[in-house]
């Protein structure tokens, strides 16, 4: 038998405040989730005996607990969490990337160095996947520089696209990126690359943040799909935020292989947060398809303009979301196989992510691609990539 929840009191009604950060209401209409402080929640099981998820607790106490419960509800993610790193491991991995975190944030990496693979065995909570700390530090990099290229002072600086003090966690399908303030020692934040500037609050703590997902994780069941997949695909360009909502919650659970053919034809749509949607989602479905697909949208959207950015952002998430290989392995096997307008796409998706790891590849493509518009392509990768930003 699951365990009751007890709430002592009334339950807290919280209003949506007039700032820059979105606090949720008591209900969450899109998620099910209740708003409740985790100092007045009580987890009893069926005889009676409770556990306190107060604040309080240590962050290890609290992992801890969300792991039995976890353990308890056999939740899916169980067969993809990776084990935890040393303390010496992720210390060294977040003194390299030139931060001080707080110990929360290392306790969660040693807790489970996130979850491997795609599905709900890679998700620690509706749709939003547990990053490694080495994706999570490459995301930060990532969307730090993002928001370099994409600020407009003075009214959009870059700290208000992504602040240098966000530790991203968990990120979606829709792309959405879950973040710890204070690298650790503040808010659990939702950043929206659609929403810029405007962000909202989870949970007032990491703690807090773990206890929910705890009380989430032995309650959820997903629902079935509700309408035929072409209507749901059509939905992404909805008006209505709920209706859009709705549809990427169930193609993103449900991840229906029929949904390719829409998904793909969407790429093309008017509505950016459309395309954008169609090209996380097509990253789930693991169909490897999708590939020469996706790495043309990167090079083709890269070079448009600010939109463009933001949409090849959701295309390269996809891409790196299709199989456990990652976007840099797709990326150097088109390299590698791909007809000449593909290694060229190739090299401008390279380029936009500006990864180092991609520099030895691209070195091999300058000198040794039998065509020279490629390998003149490389050798300017090369450069771009390797100038600082």
């Amino acid at each position: 038998m699951r365990p009751r929840v007890q709430i002592p009191g009334p339950r807290p009604n919280i209003p949506y405040v007039n700032s820059r950060t979105i606090r949720p209401p008591a209900a969450w209409s899109d998620f099910g989730q209740l708003a409740i402080p985790p100092s007045s929640l009580l987890v009893t099981g069926h005889d009676g005996s409770g556990i306190n998820v107060s604040a309080s607790r240590p962050v290890k106490q609290a992992l801890a607990d969300l792991e039995a419960r976890l353990r308890q509800a056999q939740a899916s993610i169980l067969a993809g969490l990776r084990p935890g790193l040393s303390q010496g491991e992720a210390t060294k991995l977040m003194t390299n990337a030139r931060f001080k975190p707080d110990p929360g944030l290392i306790a969660l990496y040693t807790w489970h160095n996130g979850a491997e693979g795609g599905g709900a065995q890679a998700e620690l909570m509706d749709i939003a996947r547990f990053l490694s700390l080495q994706e999570a530090i490459e995301t930060r990099t990532f969307e730090l520089g993002l928001a370099a290229q994409v600020e407009s002072l003075p009214d959009m600086p870059a700290a208000e696209i992504f602040d240098p003090t966000w530790f991203p966690i968990l990120s979606d399908a829709s792309g959405r990126i879950y973040v710890v303030d204070q690298f650790g020692a503040g808010r659990v934040l939702i950043v929206d690359r659609q929403k810029i500037g405007i962000q909202e609050e989870l949970s007032p703590t990491l703690i807090a943040f773990i206890d929910s997902l705890a009380r989430k994780g032995l309650d959820f069941k997903p629902s079935p799909i509700s309408a035929d997949v072409t209507v749901l695909v059509r939905n992404l360009e909805s008006k209505n935020d709920k209706e859009r909502l709705s549809a990427i919650q169930e193609l993103t659970r449900k991840r229906p292989a029929a949904a390719f053919e829409p998904l793909v034809a969407m790429l093309e749509s008017d509505e950016a947060s459309a395309r954008r949607d169609a090209a996380l989602i097509l990253g789930l479905l693991h169909d490897l398809r999708a590939i020469p697909i996706l790495i043309r949208c990167i090079a083709r959207w890269s070079v448009r303009d600010a939109e463009g950015l933001k949409d090849a952002t959701s295309a390269f998430a996809g891409l790196r979301d299709l199989s456990q290989e990652g976007a840099l392995a797709h990326l150097e096997q088109a390299l590698a196989d791909g007809d000449v307008e593909l290694r060229l796409d190739a090299i401008k998706a390279l380029v936009f992510s500006r990864d180092a790891r991609a520099l030895p590849s691209l070195q091999a493509v300058a000198m040794h691609d039998p065509d020279a518009k490629v390998r003149a392509a490389a050798e300017q990768g090369l450069r771009t990539i390797g100038e600082p930003r």
